[in-house]
């Protein structure tokens, strides 16, 4: 799906009688920027952010954390490792080593749109914790859910 092309959506009545439109990109209320626009705010946000890391599994937990967590702190982005810097090993455990790193971008702080333009406000050189899983080609969303 391009981000040219409306979010599809489906009529759906609520226990209170009024129809609204389900998206069926995130099977949420579909929560539009006016009456004029069709994409869903969560989707297109959704669409206008994410990096893929190449892995389906991954990509599908990324996008599960970023349409269904409410905090901004839970949800996953996929950040290539030339974003950080200062990389100081901390420990290793099973199946992962930890390192503790300064990401230069940073987190999404604040995301809004404005006559169709996104706005991001970034936490810049934030202090994260990394994780580098081992065997992370072939993970699991098990394994994954265990991160």
């Amino acid at each position: 799906m391009h981000l040219s092309q409306p979010t599809q959506t489906i009529p759906v009545k609520s226990k209170q009688g009024e129809t609204y439109k389900k998206c069926n990109g995130c099977n949420r209320r579909r929560i539009p920027f006016g009456e004029d626009h069709q994409f869903c705010r969560l989707c297109y946000k959704l669409k206008s952010v994410f990096k893929s890391s190449g892995n389906k599994v991954i990509d599908d937990f990324i996008k599960y954390t970023q349409i269904n967590l409410t905090k901004s702190e839970g949800k996953m982005e996929f950040v290539p490792y030339d974003q950080f810097k200062n990389i100081e090993f901390i420990a290793e455990g099973g199946f992962s080593k930890i390192y503790k790193a300064t990401w230069i971008d940073g987190p999404i702080h604040l995301y809004s749109i404005s006559r169709n333009i996104d706005n991001i406000t970034r936490l810049k050189n934030d202090t994260v914790v990394l994780k580098k899983l081992v065997n992370s080609k072939n993970i699991t969303t098990k394994e994954l859910n265990e991160v």
